[in-house]
């Protein structure tokens, strides 16, 4: 086994590792846009943190937010409704990068809702397995189709479970049912025994862990440590560790690439900058993971709280996409609850990303796959109905 690294010198070792990643890759994926018009033109004003603490009308004119308040203020009355005491929220426009809600509550601050929420990062839990999907996608050559064999339950990770023989107990199913599902043993096995640990390292970089999304104001970088050991390759690969760490600005972002075909765009949260997106996967394997992540909310994690979508006045125009994420943790104690995912309309092609995180308690009235659901309806709602309202004046 390797010598074992402190956390500190883990931290210098992928931060060297990502900038030998920088000065090869300099350059790959910026958009014509961008070229044409130079950087000094794109430049973003600052826009210090404790101006987005509490997001308001005023706010949002004063420094040309991409704020939509109205939704801004809808996802706040959830969150009072619900009584939810930990939230953050992101939601994006998945083609243009505008942030349109930026919300963020703590019971056990004063006052609790502090909008920079959203921009800090928090143990990423499942929703790491994007990443290893897609490393699996692009260096394994597996599709969602592609058989994998494990023993016992499929939300636990033993040591066992990584290397064991096919026997009475052994059960098949496939990368997307895996994906679905969220197989902590599918995903271990395929860091330690598919793939290694280095194509999930390089793909992570390249959607962007350990750089801040955006350029307008501090947003914490995600991150993830180097591992150790067999077992530290496989708790990374499925998330099930307290080293990996992501935004909710971050996670909508990772989800644009999902569905631009491979195209993954830059957070915009003032108005008229220049859109910025770079391709950091294949198109073919952005296709796998939309069909891993409809599957979701077909019949996966999160088909609880989307039941009935396919006759829902509203969703049922949609393509809706996701992963979940759960995991416990401390400051504050509970349940982290993540939902990342998407929603686009095929006629009129407007989509989103958003990411979803509560914080729950032993009493909660709501998750965070139950809170994406309401604020993917909403406003679909308000811009169909703005649509219809459009063609009758025609």
């Amino acid at each position: 086994m390797r010598k074992r690294l402190s956390r500190s010198r883990a931290i210098v070792v992928a931060l060297a590792v990502f900038i030998v990643f920088l000065v090869i890759f300099h350059g790959i994926g910026n958009n014509d846009s961008n070229n044409e018009k130079g950087e000094d033109q794109n430049a973003a004003p600052f826009i210090e943190r404790d101006i987005l603490r509490e997001i308001t009308p005023e706010t949002i004119d004063k420094h040309s937010l991409t704020i939509d308040w109205e939704l801004q203020k809808y996802i706040a009355d959830i969150m009072r409704l619900y009584r939810v005491n930990f939230a953050a929220v992101s939601v994006m426009d998945s083609s243009t990068g505008d942030i349109l809600a930026l919300y963020g509550k703590n019971a056990e601050m004063d006052p609790p809702e502090a909008d920079t929420l959203a921009l800090d990062t928090y143990l990423a839990a499942s929703v790491f397995k994007i990443i290893t999907a897609l490393a699996a996608i692009e260096y394994g050559d597996m599709t969602p189709d592609t058989a994998i064999t494990f023993n016992g339950k499929a939300h636990t990770l033993y040591k066992y479970q990584l290397n064991h023989k096919d026997g009475r107990w052994t059960r098949n199913t496939t990368l997307a049912n895996a994906f679905a599902l969220s197989n902590n043993i599918v995903f271990g096995k395929i860091g330690t025994s598919y793939i290694g640990e280095r194509p999930i390292l390089l793909t992570a970089m390249k959607m962007g862990f350990w750089q801040s999304p955006l350029e307008e104001c501090d947003c914490t970088p995600s991150t993830l440590l180097i591992p150790q050991s067999e077992y530290n390759i496989a708790e990374m690969a499925c998330g099930f560790n307290r080293y990996t760490y992501i935004s909710p600005v971050h996670a909508a972002q990772i989800v644009t690439a999902i569905v631009n075909a491979g195209a993954m765009v830059r957070p915009r949260l003032i108005k008229d900058r220049v859109i910025e997106a770079r391709q950091v996967v294949d198109p073919k394997t952005a296709m796998h993971l939309q069909h891993m992540m409809r599957r979701t909310i077909r019949n996966g994690t999160v088909s609880h709280a989307f039941r009935g979508y396919k006759t829902d006045r509203i969703l049922k125009h949609l393509s809706l996409g996701a992963k979940s994420g759960t995991i416990d943790g401390k400051d504050p104690d509970g349940r982290r609850d993540w939902f990342a995912g998407y929603a686009r309309d095929s006629v009129s092609d407007r989509g989103i990303a958003i990411a979803c995180l509560i914080i729950r308690d032993d009493y909660y009235l709501i998750e965070s796959e139950g809170l994406a659901r309401k604020i993917i309806r909403y406003y679909f709602s308000s811009h169909l109905s703005a649509a219809k309202g459009s063609e009758k004046k025609g």
